[in-house]
């Protein structure tokens, strides 16, 4: 099976039912506090942020998808112009199949362009004597910077896997040292990241981490859905992995001052706002902006993302988003801690 058949395969599966992870990504636990009297206007909340060097609309970033299909031509068509019009971050899909045939550059690119855009490749592709690919596809596509995703659950359940991941940490410090001074960041699939992880990924250098945690799309799911032999090997990890909330306080604890970007789960403005509190510089969604884009409202999603964000920024009472943190968190109350206590013995 080629790569383009493949991407066409995953980007078929991802839109459909049934790829989610069993459980929630960790912030269903969690509400922000509500002001009735937030003391200042809506339209005085600032939602602007810098990152990686851009400065953004909002602290949002459509994350990686697609590429190498034609479908993903359209696709990433219609998603560049919602993240410009909006100005967000633009995460492009794995670009292998670009590097294995340049046609596919309309795949990826079209004439818009985002504040952020970042290439992408898969940590399978970046080690040995493929060390120059990181330099190739960022040139290829004019981009501000590299993301290098990290599948090791999916590599394994794919059939066509690559789960050969020894020497990726020094491959992804040597990408860092080549491409400087532009970013790299780094970010799981949707499985999340350990603290420990996290760590090694400051020490090789890393600009940012997305723990990308689990909560949302299954990528085992998916190549189970994709590939009917597979399907008993990928049940096993349809709750797998580390949730997003959980994902992103250990990251922060385990690198104080890394910016850490959150996604997983993610569903709408108030999830956002969340994983801000918890700390995040900023926040990616997929799965929501891949189904606007295939119903040709990418731009109309954002709008709405924003605005949902703004509110949930607002009616907290922050200033702005950059404002937000944990004093503006509760844990969400449990019913039996409404009722009255009946006395007697605990």
């Amino acid at each position: 099976m080629t790569v383009v058949t493949r991407k066409a395969d995953h980007l078929r599966a991802a839109a459909g039912a049934d790829v989610g992870h069993d459980g929630g990504n960790g912030l269903e636990g969690l509400r922000l506090s509500h002001r009735a009297l937030p003391e200042r206007d809506l339209a005085d909340v600032t939602l602007e942020t810098d990152l990686l060097g851009a400065r953004l609309g909002a602290p949002l970033l459509v994350s990686a998808m697609t590429g190498g299909t034609p479908a993903a031509e359209v696709l990433n068509a219609r998603l560049a112009r919602a993240a410009t019009e909006h100005r967000l971050g633009l995460v492009l899909g794995s670009g292998r199949a670009l590097l294995e045939d340049r046609e596919q550059l309309r795949t990826y690119r079209s004439d818009d362009r985002p504040p952020l855009l970042l290439a992408n490749l898969g940590a399978a592709q970046i080690r040995g004597p493929h060390a120059d690919r990181a330099e190739r596809l960022v040139e290829l596509l004019d981009a501000d910077g590299l993301t290098i995703h990290l599948n090791a659950i999916q590599e394994a359940v794919q059939p066509e896997g690559e789960p050969e991941f020894a020497g990726v940490v020094d491959a992804i410090a040597a990408i860092v040292a080549r491409l400087a001074p532009l970013p790299v960041v780094v970010k799981e699939v949707g499985f999340g990241m350990d603290p420990e992880d996290v760590t090694l990924l400051a020490q090789a250098g890393v600009a940012a981490v997305d723990v990308a945690g689990a909560g949302g799309t299954n990528w085992a799911l998916v190549e189970g859905r994709r590939d009917h032999r597979v399907q008993p090997l990928a049940a096993a990890f349809a709750a797998w992995g580390v949730p997003t909330a959980e994902a992103l306080q250990g990251a922060i604890a385990a690198a104080p001052g890394l910016p850490i970007i959150a996604s997983g789960g993610l569903r709408d403005g108030v999830d956002v706002a969340k994983t801000l509190a918890l700390g995040a510089c900023a926040s990616g969604l997929a799965r929501t902006f891949l189904l606007a884009a295939q119903a040709d409202d990418a731009s109309e999603t954002a709008a709405v993302l924003i605005c949902q964000l703004r509110v949930a920024v607002w009616a907290s009472g922050a200033a702005s988003a950059s404002r937000l943190d944990r004093s503006h968190l509760r844990e969400r109350a449990r019913p039996r801690d409404y009722l009255p206590r009946l006395g007697g013995p605990e």
